[in-house]
């Protein structure tokens, strides 16, 4: 610095100084030129380029100017501060002004001095390129312009977003403010997005399920082909056309998952018919039975959502399948516990050595003389020892291993019992093993005479 540069500099130093001390009243340019010694010109000079850097603000009292130190950020804090990198050039398109992110964007050496120099003389990158420069020559000779660029730097291929602007100076002549700002993980994050829309897009048209988007009050918004197709419609206008509270048969059931604002998996029924007398147009009939997941999608904002989805697909077939099925239990469990043949259902276990109590019917309690409840679970060697002879174990284990039926003779349960019972064993298609029960204490009596041991007969 120049010993003239740092004689302006104290005197400006000196002048805040002194107009910190008169805060309250501030001070006058007579004042300020008394206090330091120097002449009203040179005084007012000074409070001029003070005041035109945001450094001073001045008041008129009548004739009388009233300077006063400023409490604002200055312009050169706001520059310096500024993220983006920022230059501003003069009416010969030379460097007046840069920010610490300026050099820093630009690689530019620390210490080099670029004020006063001509912007095109420093071989800038970004700045090289001759789109960049036309677009400045076009404002400083006042012609159309370009208010915005993008360009990528082919050295290190990151992506810059440079805006020019035309403005003007504290002393009312015509100035270009550049900004610079690097944008390339923007970019990355925009093709991302881009990429991931693409895919949600992909997914949406494509997925077999169906997808319905829809708002708080029922309106649909957007629906997937599949969503169509499920409905039997055409066209997103036949269905946009109604709400998506009137699609299933029970109304209440998708505007209290709305109010509650959770997801939740569910079974709705749709009847068709129904549809086509409310004016939808459905190629089907009769009901239909979806599984639909519900979901509320979130704002970004944490609000509460005011849009939900449900995913959906058809499970009729299924529907009539589990009621066919529950029929078909039903219907088993009926002759099941209303035969008067006993039943009971045993559980293998050690591949065939043991057998317990898997189920039983009220028949086969009578016979046995044990509640179901006693039974369930128990090894039978355990309830019942005296069917634990070898030849009885042996006949047992080859039906099983064969899958074949077997036919045990009359055997007794309890030593001394009068009960005589004849079963037919097979193996179940779930691995339990089966036995039809059948008292034939009348018969072996009549024919043997009162038994003398348990066991076979």
């Amino acid at each position: 610095m120049t010993d003239s540069a740092t004689g302006y500099q104290e005197q400006f130093s000196r002048i805040l100084d002194l107009l910190e001390e008169h805060a309250t009243t501030g001070m006058s340019v007579t004042a300020v030129a008394q206090e330091l010694g120097i002449t009203r010109v040179s005084a007012a000079k000074y409070l001029e380029l003070l005041a035109a850097n945001g450094d001073v603000y001045m008041e008129r009292f009548g004739q009388k100017k009233i300077y006063r130190r400023s409490h604002r950020l200055p312009l050169r804090e706001i520059f310096d501060h500024s993220p983006n990198a920022l230059a501003i050039l003069d009416a010969d398109l030379r460097i007046c002004m840069v920010n610490a992110s300026f050099i820093a964007t630009l690689g530019i050496r620390s210490g080099h001095n670029l004020i006063g120099v001509p912007l095109f003389d420093l071989d800038l990158r970004i700045f090289s390129d001759i789109a960049v420069r036309r677009n400045i020559e076009r404002i400083h000779r006042s012609e159309t312009y370009l208010d915005e660029m993008q360009l990528i730097d082919e050295r290190t291929d990151r992506i810059y977003l440079i805006n020019f602007a035309p403005i003007v100076s504290k002393t009312e002549t015509p100035e270009i403010l550049v900004t610079v700002r690097e944008i390339t993980a923007l970019k990355k994050i925009e093709i991302a997005l881009k990429n991931s829309e693409r895919k949600i897009a992909t997914l949406f048209g494509t997925v077999s399920n169906g997808i319905i988007i829809f708002a708080a009050d029922g309106a649909i918004l957007n629906a997937n082909p599949a969503s169509l197709r499920i409905l039997g419609l055409h066209t997103f206008e036949q269905l946009s056309a109604a709400s998506i509270f009137t699609l299933a048969c029970s109304r209440g059931t998708l505007e209290s998952l709305v109010h509650a604002g959770k997801v939740a998996e569910i079974e709705l029924a749709c009847d068709f018919d129904r549809m086509r007398r409310e004016q939808i147009p459905s190629t089907k009939s009769g009901v239909a039975y979806f599984d639909v997941n519900f979901t509320p999608i979130r704002q970004g904002n944490g609000g509460p959502p005011n849009e939900f989805a449900i995913v959906f697909k058809d499970i009729t077939s299924d529907h009539r399948e589990r009621k066919n099925l529950t029929f078909r239990e039903t219907r088993y469990r009926s002759l099941f516990e209303n035969a008067c043949n006993g039943v009971i259902v045993y559980g293998v276990t050690r591949g065939g050595e043991g057998f317990v109590f898997n189920d039983i019917n009220r028949a086969a309690e009578k016979i046995l003389g044990f509640k179901k409840e006693e039974l369930i679970g128990r090894n039978v060697w355990d309830v019942f020892p005296a069917l634990a002879e070898p030849g009885l174990l042996e006949a047992v284990q080859q039906g099983f291993s064969r899958e074949r039926p077997v036919f045990l003779p009359p055997l007794q349960y309890r030593e001394g019992d009068d009960v005589w019972i004849w079963h037919y064993l097979f193996k179940l298609p779930s691995g339990e093993l089966a036995s039809l029960m059948i008292d034939v204490s009348t018969e072996v009596c009549d024919r043997n005479g009162p038994p003398s041991s348990p066991g076979f007969r």
